[in-house]
């Protein structure tokens, strides 16, 4: 089993700080939506993404996005070998129900995650394809759901390791990617996991790394 787990993952609810911004009342007002209950979105709030802290990295449910319809629709998860989760910025876990087929449209995705964070889960609480969890560190959740596997962190700073040799062979194992644009894990990483690995000097973009994990992943488990 291989578990992927998106880390301080840009995602969360527009903060009320800018709730009263030009850009917000713009985009609420488009939407008929309260700004409390609607998702931070850099295509349409960059502007106002300028006046709080860490902004040029916030507001990037499109990287959730991605990641989750790359590993959901993998070989690996259609086998039952694949368990994924989001760790959001502000300590915020989804836990993703492997048969969950996620709308392809992003725009329907933002709704979804917007009735997420109204409900709790979805489509329901007795049977959920998406939950959320407030308040859980990253470290306590590895803590949770680990149960022997070594924990990896990809970074382009942890030791070299070429694609396709990411894994040191059979077993399961835990993945941290970071879910965000710039920079570098808020979250205690180097310290959660058991090494951190590399598999290029420079920065790469999510889907890049969630394709090389799965395919390595695949290649030294055959499914």
């Amino acid at each position: 089993m291989l578990t992927l787990i998106l880390a301080d993952a840009e995602l969360e609810l527009i903060p009320q700080k800018i709730w009263g911004h030009p850009a917000v009342v713009a985009y609420t007002k488009r939407r008929k939506k309260k700004a409390g209950m609607c998702i931070l979105d850099s295509t349409y709030h960059h502007s106002a993404l300028r006046n709080i802290t860490e902004g040029s990295r916030r507001g990037r449910p499109d990287i959730v996005h991605f990641f989750l319809l790359l590993s959901l629709d993998s070989i690996l998860n259609q086998e039952r070998k694949l368990r994924v989760a989001v760790h959001t910025r502000n300590d915020e876990i989804i836990e993703v129900n492997p048969e969950t087929r996620l709308p392809k449209h992003y725009e329907r995705f933002i709704g979804l995650m917007e009735s997420l964070y109204d409900m709790g889960a979805v489509p329901s609480k007795k049977e959920p394809l998406l939950s959320l969890k407030y308040g859980v560190t990253l470290e306590n959740y590895i803590k949770e759901i680990k149960k022997g596997e070594e924990v990896l962190a990809m970074s382009p700073s942890g030791e070299k390791r070429t694609p396709g040799r990411i894994f040191r062979g059979e077993g399961d194992y835990i993945v941290i990617i970071g879910g965000f644009p710039e920079g570098d894990y808020k979250s205690r990483v180097y310290d959660i996991a058991d090494r951190s690995v590399s598999i290029y000097d420079g920065m790469l973009k999510v889907w890049t790394v969630v394709s090389e994990v799965i395919a390595d992943y695949e290649r030294s488990n055959p499914v």
